[in-house]
């Protein structure tokens, strides 16, 4: 049984505005190392197979294929439109299936930082499929949390399955997408919980036999899709696709459906969805502080900067977010980092897509 692994590389990346913009979204941004993070995702999973697809958008097409040129157009599925993690990754599966029915399929997002131990997060990746294939189940993998957090779905769990091998695995007992910090400092405690780091398994026939069950709509619409495909009528499966439901697969299937298991990992991870998380893992001075760029600070602790054009001056700055591009300045305590999308939203609001 074929593995294939899909890279979600759709998104725009609006916490990390004014750097992620349309057409250079987080993943295309090198934040940390010498490689952006789709390169550094890319090389990662190739030592899985090379069986390597990036899911993206139009769009993005121009922009992946300068930074991944060894890549053949038979990686590329291209979302016409966005829909969704449920339907890119139904659309993912369709043209997987197309080229091995019997496949195993494996889907990671281009945005996630890893840490060092890379061997690690293979071997939870290759677990997640060695599941998948066994059970002929779903299967995600979840993190113990290192603090409370409301950024993130949680995933309780039963006992481990597989009694002490690592890494483990466990049955999924319920969801709890993003909860309030009460309840997140109260499912830390008590140790029964993980975060959902949307890293996914299934054999694609499991997945269109759960999507039929749990997601019918979703379904029924792929199918049109896969038929209008088969026809090779590309332009009639475009338009089916951009009328398919806008759901994440974990509302769609995943929560709803009792055939889904959990691997537990062990390394280090980072979902880089502020700049908040970004200083979080950057090398920074003795008083807390990254600069990218000149500065003088004076009595300045905890900030996060980045100006590569201008020098940076600030007197009792802490725990501060200071990012400069050529056309936009964006100043933010560390605390409110999460809430830059809202300043994306207001530009939409206002007309001023030249930002955007």
């Amino acid at each position: 049984m074929a593995r294939h692994v899909v890279i979600l590389a759709g998104g725009s990346g609006t916490r990390l505005w004014p750097r992620s913009r349309e057409r250079s979204p987080k993943h295309l941004l090198t934040l940390h190392g010498a490689q952006s993070l789709l390169q550094s995702t890319h090389a990662r999973v190739s030592r899985l197979t090379d069986n390597v697809y990036i899911v993206t958008e139009q769009s993005q097409v121009k922009s992946i294929r300068e930074q991944l040129p060894q890549l053949r157009d038979e990686q590329f599925i291209v979302e016409p439109a966005r829909r969704g993690t449920a339907s890119a990754l139904g659309l993912a599966a369709l043209a997987i299936a197309e080229r091995d029915p019997q496949a195993t399929m494996l889907s990671v997002h281009a945005d996630h930082y890893l840490g060092h131990d890379e061997d690690a997060y293979l071997k939870t990746l290759e677990a997640e499929a060695r599941w998948a294939e066994s059970r002929r189940s779903l299967v995600t993998v979840g993190l113990r949390p290192p603090y409370a957090s409301t950024a993130f779905g949680y995933i309780q769990v039963g006992p481990p399955l597989d009694g002490d091998q690592a890494p483990a695995v466990y049955r999924v007992v319920r969801f709890v997408e993003k909860p309030d910090l009460k309840t997140a400092e109260g499912f830390l405690v008590s140790g029964a919980y993980l975060w959902n780091l949307g890293l996914f398994s299934w054999p694609v026939d499991v997945l269109f036999r759960e999507m039929a069950a749990h997601a019918p709509q979703l379904h029924a619409g792929l199918e049109q899709v896969r038929h209008a495909r088969r026809a090779g009528q590309a332009d009639e499966a475009d338009r089916l696709y951009q009328l398919l439901p806008t759901e994440a697969i974990d509302y769609a299937v995943l929560e709803r459906t009792n055939n889904l298991l959990v691997v537990g990992a062990t390394f280090e991870w980072h979902d880089l969805g502020s700049w908040a998380d970004l200083h979080d893992i950057l090398q920074r001075d003795e008083a807390g502080n990254f600069v990218e760029g000149e500065s003088v600070l004076i009595d300045s602790k905890n900030c996060m900067i980045h100006s590569p054009r201008k020098l940076v001056a600030a007197v009792g700055l802490e725990d501060m977010v200071v990012i400069e591009t050529d056309d936009a300045i964006l100043i933010c305590p560390k605390a409110r980092s999460q809430d830059v999308k809202l300043i994306v939203d207001r530009l939409k609001q206002m007309g001023k897509t030249q930002y955007l």
